[in-house]
């Protein structure tokens, strides 16, 4: 029987939501509870998206080609998103056209932001066939992804093909051992059927399950040798360790000056070489990027002369003169700017960049500085600038802790009621049994009883990192790297509990687990573990990850929510003229934090059912090279460097490693219970011996923590005296296409706060 069919059967669920199989039609076989079918399935789309791909990819290279377009401005949407080049030559096509067309303002001037990009994404790789792009994909090397995308990125595909070289021996183990002993069972189905080639299929007291357990235990440390090898030690990364930030300096020590004397006296054998001042820029930044795209949109009219036209808000259909409209936005928000800019001058945060000779002398600093009653300033390594949201660096107010627990509670709220796929697919039940055409084309198409769960539930998984991703926004990260972070453990913490955890136990939602455990789960105390082994458990699974394979990885390679993202932007434009600029806007960093969740979720998944379950692992295995393989194009030709290259970027990356153990944890809590229950509720010698080695990898992993106690040694720092100081001054400020046009210009580097901002490099102390 299906765990699919029991979606759309029955109302009732006694027995861990399995409802009795019901008739449907079938298109090649039934065997193996559709898994076949699944994956035929899945196969045709991926061939059509592929394709799709492709010809995409292939017609804006045409474009370029054949020099129909010379300007970000005339730009197709696929020679944005497609294009065989990489973003920097969007973004210096851009900055390019507009100086031309506007010799009266100063535009040389970029953004930290802006340089890193034409500095380190240079074009090495040029693919010109129609499927040379997988050739070209598979020939990068580590160097060229290291020059191209950052030492990020480098250790992101580190982690992914040390959980290939993982999962490559678990399937091995999986698919030539332990899958034919679970053939050597008479207990479930026959040799056709999916429940034959399950752990389900022996007999409680064989002998053979202890095959199971040395290997489940074998695992352990499996997972932490291979995984150690990932840890952050081997990723390059330079950081700017000369640099010190302290944090909660008063207002009235808000002063160059003030706060170097202090220093001095403090360390008279310190050079200090530069401070800077971080300053309340939040308003100012959201005018300036409005600002930006009134400059743009106004040269867009000037080398476009016709009738264009714009709405001036989306609640008049009224339109105006384009070219007339953005002059004067320009013109109002040219004030604007200047305005909140001597506001913000004014409004220091407490944060100073403080930068000394070496750093071995900033070490000493941050070591031996005491905080006193008066200064009770905290000193750290400071990040890069470019790894700082300096419109983020407003202090943590009662209205911050008030929008954190909202966020949160939010969060939690839509776990508890609506947490997993089965819960949505429980509504298509229900509508299915009041519409007769709908239960018709349930109970009969293999398409909708076979495929649609799958897809439902691979959505979900796509949709829920980027619920949390939206939300973390709301939060106002310090730093991109603590940003992706915390998007990273929290989705991986929703995922594992609505994706395995709750599914596993035949549970709809958090409120049905909650339920289970005050009121059932005396009653039904066996029910649940035997939940987990049922042989449709294991099928759903499989064809869950059949569907993330090729689906998903085929629907990342297109990029669709970025694609969702700029039509949005472009239908809620004014007018065609804020085109360059949302072509601009999508230039993103690749987001590491969804990413990790996603196969953390899909190792841990195939760990965790290896043993019960072994057909899964070869699918998991396939998931992971495909993935590395998108990803690794992704990188290069679709997103953004990394801005996470600074002191303690790298913990997400660790963390990454950390969350690895997981999957054997849960491997060998189910082994236990399993073999406990299916024992008769008697802790049998097979049973004390895997709970035992259960208790034992707790206790290495929370006291000694042999992949935590690598990962998180302090990576070798490449100190090069030949490379220019960070400049840590907010992009804001910097960007002298926005401030140039500003009519005041004031000098930047005085030792008074309330001075302003100039746009050149900031004064030595």
């Amino acid at each position: 029987m299906s765990i699919v069919n029991s979606f759309f059967g029955s109302e009732n669920q006694t027995f861990c939501s399995q409802i009795p199989n019901s008739n449907k039609t079938v298109i090649l076989t039934s065997i193996y509870e559709g898994i076949p079918q699944t994956l035929i399935l899945n196969v045709i789309v991926w061939i059509i998206l592929i394709l799709l791909f492709t010809l995409l990819r292939q017609q804006a290279w045409d474009f370029h080609r054949l020099g129909l377009v010379n300007s970000l401005s005339g730009k197709r949407w696929t020679q944005i998103f497609y294009a065989h080049g990489n973003n920097s030559e969007i973004l210096n096509s851009l900055n390019s056209n507009e100086m031309n067309s506007n010799h009266d303002s100063n535009f040389d001037m970029e953004t930290n932001e802006q340089a890193t990009i034409r500095i380190s994404r240079q074009p090495s790789v040029k693919d010109t066939g129609f499927f040379s792009w997988i050739v070209a994909t598979w020939k990068l090397r580590k160097d060229q992804i290291l020059k191209h995308s950052g030492p990020d990125a480098v250790h992101y595909l580190s982690f992914q093909q040390h959980l290939i070289v993982v999962m490559g021996i678990i399937s091995f183990v999986s698919i030539v051992i332990i899958l034919p002993i679970n053939f050597q069972g008479n207990l479930s189905g026959d040799v056709n059927s999916f429940s034959h080639t399950t752990i389900a299929n022996l007999d409680p007291n064989s002998k053979l399950l202890w095959v199971h357990t040395i290997f489940a235990i074998l695992f352990v440390p499996l997972v932490v040798l291979v995984m150690r090898r990932s840890s952050g030690r081997n990723a390059f990364k330079v950081a700017p360790t000369r640099t010190i930030m302290a944090v909660g300096i008063s207002k009235p020590d808000c002063n160059r000056q003030i706060i170097q004397n202090y220093l001095q006296q403090l360390f008279p054998d310190i050079e200090i070489r530069d401070i800077q001042l971080a300053y309340n820029v939040k308003k100012l930044t959201e005018v300036a990027q409005e600002y930006e795209k009134v400059i743009e949109a106004r040269i867009y009219c000037e080398q476009h002369r016709g009738s264009i036209k714009v709405k001036p808000n989306c609640m008049t259909c009224n339109t105006v003169e384009a070219l007339e409209f953005y002059k004067g936005e320009e013109q109002r928000l040219c004030g604007e700017v200047a305005r909140l800019r001597a506001i913000a001058l004014n409004d220091a945060l407490g944060i100073a960049f403080i930068s000394v000779s070496s750093t071995g002398a900033a070490k000493q600093v941050i070591i031996h500085f005491k905080p006193t009653a008066v200064k009770d300033w905290k000193l750290s390594y400071s990040p890069l600038p470019s790894d700082i949201f300096w419109e983020n660096l407003t202090p943590n107010t009662a209205k911050w802790y008030l929008r954190w627990f909202l966020v949160n509670a939010f969060l939690f709220i839509f776990l508890f009621l609506f947490t997993t796929p089965a819960y949505l697919v429980g509504i298509l039940r229900s509508m299915a049994s009041k519409n007769e055409i709908i239960d018709n084309l349930t109970s009969q198409s293999p398409l909708v009883t076979e495929f649609l769960p799958t897809l439902l539930l691979w959505s979900f998984t796509a949709i829920m990192p980027l619920i949390v991703s939206f939300s973390e926004t709301w939060l106002n990260h310090f730093t991109r790297s603590d940003y992706n972070y915390v998007v990273m453990t929290k989705t991986f913490g929703y995922l594992l509990f609505m994706i395995l955890i709750l599914p596993s136990l035949g549970l709809a939602s958090a409120s049905a687990f909650l339920e289970w455990s005050f009121t059932g789960a005396n009653k039904n105390e066996t029910y649940r573990f035997e939940c987990v082994f049922l042989p449709d458990r294991g099928a759903f699974f499989v064809n869950y990850i059949i569907t993330m394979t090729f689906i998903g990885t085929a629907l990342e390679l297109m990029r669709f929510p970025d694609l969702i993202v700029y039509i949005y932007r472009l239908m809620t434009s004014r007018s065609e003229a804020e085109t360059p600029f949302i072509r601009k806007s999508i230039i993103i960093e690749f987001p590491f934090g969804i990413h990790y969740s996603w196969q953390l979720l899909v190792f841990t998944m195939a760990v965790f059912y290896s043993v019960a379950c072994p057909l899964i692992t070869p699918f998991a295995l396939l998931y992971l090279i495909m993935k590395n393989f998108n990803d690794k194009h992704n990188l290069y030709f679709a997103y953004g460097p990394s801005h996470m290259i600074s002191q303690g970027g790298g913990k997400i990356h660790s963390t990454a490693v950390t969350m690895t153990k997981f999957s054997v944890v849960f491997l060998l809590i189910v082994l236990t219970g399993i073999s406990y229950f299916r024992d008769g509720n008697q802790w049998t010698l097979r049973t004390m011996f895997t709970g035992m080695s259960l208790l034992i990898s707790l206790t290495l992993f929370g006291f000694m923590s042999p992949i935590k106690k690598c990962t998180t040694k302090p990576l070798p720092i490449i100190e090069d005296y030949t490379l220019p100081q960070p400049v840590y001054i907010a992009d804001v400020f910097l960007n002298n296409r926005v401030m140039g046009n500003s009519p005041s210009h004031l000098s930047y580097g005085s030792s008074d706060v309330t001075e302003s901002v100039t746009t050149s490099s900031p004064q030595r102390v």
